[in-house]
């Protein structure tokens, strides 16, 4: 990414880049961007799966992700709570699961969206019966801005398939 917009933008904000603890900042900010935004890059990662006659409900809770709100590009900070039911191809590996959900995450999004769109990822990557989605997210940008409630979390629900895919 180019740094001269980065520098730019910081100096107009107020930053001085020439005091020692701010020369790398334009550098700094970009990675952290990069790295905030991946999922719009990388592709998704590969799903490896495993043999088994398990069909019932798996649940995996309180994997930790994070996101940009899309309005202000400020952190969402989510823990995301799933479950599904394997299909035929098998139990998919936890590893890569979450994996999954991390590189999701990592783009600029609205909480609301994103918990549809994650159902129906997981349903189509996870090859499953069924799926069902909790997103419980931190935004700062209403906890830093506006009205400067850090208190508050956003839970969003989304559910795909059969009857077991209401819990998450």
């Amino acid at each position: 990414m180019r740094e001269e917009p980065a520098k730019e933008l910081l100096e107009e904000l107020g930053l001085d880049l020439a005091r020692e603890g701010a020369r790398d900042t334009p550098r700094r900010f970009l990675s952290a961007l990069a790295e905030l935004t991946r999922g719009l890059r990388e592709p998704p990662p590969e799903v490896v799966f495993f043999p088994t006659r398990y069909r019932g409900t798996v649940e995996v809770k309180g994997i930790r992700a994070v996101g940009l709100c899309e309005h202000h590009m400020l952190p969402i900070i989510m823990r995301i709570n799933i479950s599904y039911v394997p299909g035929n191809a098998g139990a998919p590996g936890l590893s890569k699961v979450i994996r999954l959900v991390k590189w999701a995450a990592a783009r600029p999004l609205m909480q609301e969206e994103f918990t549809e769109w994650l159902a129906d990822l997981l349903m189509e990557r996870l090859k499953a019966e069924a799926v069902a989605v909790e997103v419980v997210g931190w935004h700062t940008c209403s906890a830093l801005r506006g009205v400067k409630d850090e208190g508050h979390r956003m839970v969003t629900r989304a559910a795909r398939g059969g009857p077991n895919s209401q819990r998450a």
